[in-house]
C-alpha cells in the first residue's frame, strides 16, 4: 500500500511541488482496494495528505472520482505563491505582505514579457 501512496509523493516531485489529478487517480493510489469514493474516503486521503505535508484544492477533496484536484507542497516555491494568493501559511494574518510579495512576482512576470516583447 505504501508503495502506491509513495506515487503520489513522486507525482509532485517529479511535477515541481504541483500537480493536477483526478481523485480516481488519487483513490488508486491511496487505496486501489475501495471500490467507490464517498466523502468519508476523500476525507481520509485529506488526512494523510496533510500528514504527508501535501495541501489540496478544493478543500475539502470532491468524493467523485472524475472531479480534478490540484496537489501542492505548502513549502515548495510555487505553495509559497498559493499560500500567498490564499492568505494561508505564514500570510494567513498579513494580507499587506502577501499582497507585496505577489507585487514582486506580477513585477517580475510583466518585465519577463515586456523584455520577450522587445525582442520579437
Amino acid at each position: 500500500m505504501q508503495d502506491r501512496r509513495a506515487a503520489i509523493l513522486s507525482e509532485l516531485e517529479a511535477d515541481h511541488g504541483v500537480t493536477a489529478v483526478t481523485m480516481g487517480w488519487l483513490r488508486e493510489r491511496y487505496d486501489p482496494e475501495w471500490g467507490r469514493l464517498s466523502t468519508s474516503r476523500a476525507a481520509e486521503i485529506s488526512r494523510w495528505l496533510a500528514k504527508q505535508e501535501i495541501a489540496h484544492l478544493p478543500s475539502p477533496l470532491p468524493s467523485r472520482e472524475v472531479e480534478e484536484v490540484v496537489l501542492y507542497k505548502p513549502s515548495s516555491p510555487v505553495g509559497v505563491y498559493i499560500n500567498a494568493a490564499r492568505l494561508e501559511g505564514p500570510f494567513e494574518h498579513r494580507p499587506a505582505a502577501a499582497a507585496f510579495f505577489l507585487q514582486d512576482i506580477a513585477q517580475r512576470l510583466t518585465s519577463a514579457a515586456q523584455a520577450e516583447a522587445e525582442l520579437d
